[in-house]
């Protein structure tokens, strides 16, 4: 048989029609959650504009509001959702119908398993209006995926996936997922900045994916953390606040609006204090509130946070979803040119067989830091030559050729005593190109605890393009 012929039988036998429903369940999904992102957005445009009319600085600034207002936003800021939370759902809704084509469950039987799996990642993004675009797009996957009318009864489809088979791919992820669990170990600075320095730094693709995360996720991020992580709160209040309420509104960033979107309602009354944002309302004894607000807002975020089983959806998916369906992508890649040359069964296992060598040398290399320029780092590191010639290797990493050196002069700059030299040098690196540079430059002023960098801060949130540098500017600002 010709090698096309073959691989023609080969899509037409099951391939095509699986790869094309997959693809469209992520594509359902990722219409909900585009709509979430979007909806989220406007709101975050509002709330700024709402800030601004305070006299208060905004983050994003009003040079972000085209952004926030474009459907490229939308669509670049769900694909975070859509690769996590949207890829897990997907692989729930493949177990039901992959048992029974199987023939290990009968179509009554796995759509009662189609059906309970799906109510529980429904539970587990939380059911209510706020995740209600992320529902929709999740029913629709598993609407997409139900199990099929007929069981095939083609001999060659079940040799190629008999359960043991079937156990040799799912057992490959798991110890995947060892190694890399074991490699976040191994890594003094964690699992995804030990990645990001070694793969996502001095390199155009590297630099793609940092320039894309930087550009799209900050908005949709923003919008489902717990309120007292939020960047700006605003609040609506009722009654007279005392000067130490005041105080502790400044001082969190709590910035009282009197029209627009607003995150809670503030009610002082004589003897008690009530905090309400249309869910549970918290009341607190005025004594209570103004010794330790702080606590009395952290429980009312706590029990008024709809984003809680979405966030830690997200967070599970991000380990295990987004690494499994970059698994199977390129594992059904190789499965589908294997075919050319030999029967689908042994295709298949060698497929297995070279994703996994793949993943193992990306590992090694992960654990080695093959792509660091370690000499230019060692001198920058905490251990790393003697304090005296930490200034003049500080000046040549701040003109360093590699982002990566720059960024870690700019974490290292702290260690250098106050002077003109240290002020020189951070003013440097917060106007870098390089996004993660200036971050970290502006990180290091607010680090000093000297107020003379805070003209020079707000000069940055004002003016960068880019809110990820505004963001960790404003940071810096609330630290000084």
């Amino acid at each position: 048989m010709q090698p096309a012929t073959l691989f023609l039988r080969v899509i037409m036998s099951g391939y095509k029609k699986t790869l094309f429903k997959c693809a469209g369940a992520l594509g359902l999904f990722h219409m909900g959650a585009t709509l979430f992102v979007r909806e989220s957005n406007l709101n975050l445009m509002e709330k700024t504009g709402a800030i601004l009319t305070t006299g208060a600085l905004a983050i994003p600034t009003p040079a972000m509001r085209p952004s926030l207002d474009s459907w490229e936003a939308a669509l670049g800021g769900a694909l975070f959702f859509t690769l996590t939370v949207g890829a897990l759902t997907l692989f729930g809704a493949l177990i039901a119908p992959s048992l029974h084509r199987l023939g290990r469950l009968s179509r009554k039987r796995a759509l009662g398993l189609h059906g309970a799996l799906g109510l529980i990642l429904m539970g587990l993004m939380g059911i209510g209006p706020e995740t209600l675009p992320l529902l929709m797009g999740g029913a629709g996957v598993f609407l997409l995926m139900l199990p099929p009318l007929l069981i095939p009864t083609s001999p060659g489809l079940r040799d190629t996936y008999r359960l043991p088979t079937l156990l040799v791919h799912l057992l490959v992820p798991l110890l995947l997922g060892a190694g890399i669990t074991a490699t976040h170990l191994a890594l003094p600075s964690g699992l995804f900045s030990g990645f990001r320095d070694a793969f996502l730094f001095d390199n155009p693709m590297g630099n793609t994916v940092r320039r894309f995360y930087y550009t799209y996720t900050l908005f949709p991020a923003e919008a489902f953390k717990r309120l007292d992580q939020k960047s700006q709160v605003t609040v609506r209040m009722l009654g007279t606040p005392k000067a130490a309420t005041r105080q502790w509104l400044a001082q969190k960033r709590h910035i009282p609006v009197t029209y627009g979107p607003f995150d809670y309602t503030l009610d002082i009354q004589e003897n008690s204090v009530v905090l309400n944002n249309g869910g549970t309302p918290v009341s607190a004894s005025a004594a209570l509130f103004r010794t330790n607000p702080t606590s009395v807002f952290r429980d009312f975020s706590m029990q008024n946070d709809p984003f809680a089983p979405l966030r830690t959806l997200t967070w599970y998916a991000l380990l295990t979803a987004f690494p499994l369906l970059c698994y199977l992508l390129v594992h059904t890649l190789f499965t589908l040119l294997g075919c050319l040359f030999m029967p689908r069964a042994p295709a298949t296992l060698t497929a297995t067989l070279a994703v996994t060598l793949m993943a193992a040398g990306l590992l090694i290399l992960l654990i080695s830091g093959h792509s660091l320029p370690r000499e230019a780092l060692g001198t920058l590191s905490p251990h790393g030559g003697t304090t005296g010639a930490l200034p003049e290797a500080m000046r040549k990493a701040a003109r360093h050729p590699s982002a990566l050196v720059r960024y870690r002069a700019a974490l290292a700059a702290r260690r250098l005593g106050a002077s003109v030299e240290k002020h020189t040098l951070l003013s440097r690196l917060a106007r870098d190109s390089d996004p993660n540079v200036a971050c970290q430059a502006l990180g290091s002023m607010g680090a000093t605890g000297d107020r003379n960098y805070i003209d020079e801060l707000e000069e940055m949130v004002r003016t960068h393009p880019q809110w990820y540098v505004q963001w960790y500017g404003y940071r810096a600002m609330g630290r000084l």
